[in-house]
């Protein structure tokens, strides 16, 4: 791909943290309505709260995805786009606009990989038949922070019932879709290690990312956590991702026999 202007309309290349998730990103909406307490996105996008979970078309989008699309394929550019950073590709406004499965079906029809990354559960599955007729190159994930729904309605009040994301997981799995799970931020590690208990039989990748700036942050070992989800993971047989801010914590006095970072 030397020589090929790699720039494109509203794919883009996620800087910082986010780079670790995906090497391409696509946002097809402004704002979420999941309400997350934790969430980013509103600093990024320069948003107040308050708006940012009153969501808005991205004028002319489809259209820039397909023009896209066609770059990718002409480029051969491999890499994954991720659904999204900021926003959920499945929050409730996708019931009514369904921009995000035209979305896909653009990509896919130009054999560009995707990945969609919701908290939608149930509202994903519309799109499950989709991704099961392409899964060469779709992926999809969850993320999960609570194995208590008391406390997940606390940080994502509007996000799908953790029991519905497990579910998706396991019929995306047995549609032969490809699946991870986000394990970020892990607020509480007693219920990061269930939430891999009982999903492992169905999630294929596990990444994990500790919480940062949050006052609660301190309360954690995250040297401890990091080698202990990490001999959970590899017991399972499962692979994964450890992200450089927890991997970094696991160091101490620059003695490590091994860093885990991929699996």
């Amino acid at each position: 791909m030397l020589g090929i202007d790699m720039r494109y309309r509203v794919i883009y290349e996620p800087a910082g943290k986010a780079l670790e998730y995906s090497p391409l990103a696509l946002n097809v909406y402004r704002g979420c309505e999941h309400a997350c307490g934790y969430c980013y996105s509103p600093n990024v996008l320069h948003m107040d709260r308050e708006d940012f979970v009153h969501p808005q078309l991205r004028k002319g989008l489809l259209r820039k995805v397909k023009a896209d699309a066609i770059d990718m394929e002409r480029n051969r550019d491999t890499r994954n786009v991720l659904l999204s950073f900021t926003c959920d590709p499945y929050q409730q406004f996708d019931t009514i606009h369904h921009i995000t499965r035209d979305a896909l079906a653009t990509l896919f029809e130009h054999g560009v990989h995707a990945t969609v990354l919701t908290k939608g559960g149930r509202r994903s599955e519309r799109d499950f038949d989709l991704l099961a007729a392409h899964t060469d190159l779709a992926t999809y994930a969850t993320t999960l922070v609570f194995m208590d729904d008391t406390i997940r309605e606390r940080y994502e009040p509007r996000a799908a019932p953790m029991e519905e994301r497990f579910a998706a997981l396991k019929k995306a799995h047995d549609s032969g879709v490809p699946t991870w799970a986000s394990l970020e931020p892990v607020y509480y590690p007693q219920q990061t290690f269930a939430l891999v208990r009982k999903t492992h039989e169905y999630v294929d990748l596990y990444k994990v990312g500790r919480l940062n700036y949050e006052p609660e942050a301190a309360l954690i070992d995250w040297h401890g956590f990091g080698h202990d989800i990490v001999a959970l993971l590899e017991s399972l047989g499962k692979a994964y991702y450890i992200k450089n801010d927890l991997r970094a914590a696991m160091v101490i006095d620059n003695e490590t026999h091994r860093i885990p970072g991929k699996r």
